[in-house]
């Protein structure tokens, strides 16, 4: 018998079987894919460059944490909103600090993949050596930008003598195209220019996607269709 399903029907159908899949983020949430060359049970961070961009007249890092945040759109990984910290140093705060994890060996990637640093250290390689394998140009959804970027530190991930917010109404920024020192500090810059900032996610762990079983997806199947069936027919005979 062919069912003529309603579409209140046909989504519960759907939710339904996403609910078995595990599948329920939004279609339109960013979904971050695991860099290849990665494991079960590795951890990484991502690097990313926003799109929009905000002045550097705020001393309090809280403002340029919730910009970067707010710019990442609620992109996932693993089915989990990640969290972001601005690449960026106030009179109070070094930028290394904020994004936290300074020394570990954790390796850092753009949202397409590419490679960054294989840590966060001032070692050769490392996010605060000078010497990145790769510019930090990407936008959240892997979009390579170019254009100045705020950050207030120094090379090494300190803050710089005119640091974001900086009372004397200047602020150093980058440039997002460079993998060299540049990528973190060129010249200052009126504070009240707007420019883009970078953002680097929480330590991310790799986890293997649960197989599915053929034979007991075919009995959610089955149970979804027969629940199906006589929600029809209860339709049917109430009509």
């Amino acid at each position: 018998m062919r069912l003529s399903l309603t579409p209140s029907a046909v989504r519960c159908a759907v939710t339904a079987v996403l609910f078995v899949l595990g599948g329920t983020a939004p279609a339109s949430t960013l979904t971050l894919s695991t860099p290849g060359g990665l494991s079960n049970g590795d951890t990484f961070r991502f690097l990313f460059v926003t799109g929009a961009t905000t002045q550097a007249t705020s001393s309090d890092i809280a403002t340029y944490n919730a910009f970067v945040q707010g710019d990442a759109a609620g992109a996932t990984y693993n089915g989990v909103t990640v969290t972001w910290k601005a690449i960026g140093s106030t009179a109070t705060v070094d930028a290394r600090d904020n994004v936290g994890g300074f020394g570990t060996s954790v390796r850092v990637y753009l949202p397409g993949g590419t490679l960054v640093a294989n840590d966060l250290t001032t070692n050769a390689g490392g996010l605060w050596s000078a010497a990145l394998f790769a510019a930090p140009n990407q936008l959240i959804d892997g979009t390579t930008s170019t254009g100045n970027t705020w950050t207030g530190s120094n090379p090494s991930g300190v803050a710089s003598s005119l640091p974001l917010g900086a009372g004397a109404g200047s602020s150093t920024w980058a440039d997002r195209s460079s993998s060299n020192n540049a990528w973190l500090m060129i010249n200052p810059f009126a504070s009240t220019n707007s420019y883009g900032m970078y953002g680097l996610s929480a330590e991310l762990t790799v986890s293997a996607v649960p197989e599915i079983d053929p034979a007991g997806m075919a009995g959610v199947l089955a149970l979804v269709t027969g629940a199906l069936g006589i929600a029809e027919r209860r339709r049917s005979k109430a009509s």
